[in-house]
């Protein structure tokens, strides 16, 4: 259990017992603020946090009575959008499979993508002759996918984990059909930790 950098603080990744961590999913989505899950930095969160548990120590899980459910519908990151708090924890749902938007919404978020990567967005002509996403396997090892688009299998599994695609280890195999969603949520993830890094 290790917050990653650029990850959405939750219960599932922060470290109960580390008092920069223990405090802060309960810090995500502050009531009453529409629209944005982290209206402070999150090394400042880290400082409430442990200013939390110096005052009262860590949380305690049996008595939580609400549990913060991260948005899961037409929203790309987590980090730009409000979830909502619940009297009851998260099911296990998947995320957005990007290849159940229209045409052009998969257009618009692969524009975005390049463009928070820094990369040219394509033009609207060239948009319009993309007809077809790649060919892939009808199974494919998540080693195998990671190698192919320049991440760690951790990456890759971890994204699984994120959009509901069943994985666990390297060597898993999973469907050929969410690589596209995979490594969409990938290069997300990467360009927003680069724009993180540059503000």
């Amino acid at each position: 259990m290790v917050l990653r950098e650029g990850e959405l603080p939750t219960s599932d990744n922060c470290d109960p017992n580390n008092p920069e961590e223990a405090w802060l999913p309960a810090l995500v989505a502050i009531p009453g603020i529409a629209g944005a899950p982290l209206p402070l930095p999150i090394e400042y969160l880290k400082i409430l946090a442990t200013r939390l548990f110096e005052y009262g120590g860590p949380p305690n899980r049996e008595l939580q009575s609400t549990w913060y459910h991260p948005p899961r519908s037409g929203d790309i990151s987590p980090m730009l959008a409000s979830g909502q708090w619940k009297d009851h924890p998260p099911q296990d749902t998947p995320g957005i499979d990007i290849t159940s938007l229209s045409k052009a919404l998969q257009d618009e978020v692969r524009r975005q993508a390049l463009e928070l990567e820094g990369s040219p967005a394509p033009t609207e002509e060239g948009l319009a002759r993309e007809s077809a996403p790649p060919t892939w396997p009808e199974t494919i090892k998540v080693h195998y996918l990671a190698k192919k688009l320049g991440y760690s299998s951790r990456d890759v599994i971890a994204i699984c984990h994120e959009i509901g695609v069943p994985a666990k280890t390297a060597n898993s195999s999973i469907p050929g059909n969410r690589c596209a969603a995979i490594r969409d949520q990938l290069r997300i993830k990467a360009a927003l930790a680069r724009r993180k890094g540059i503000t």
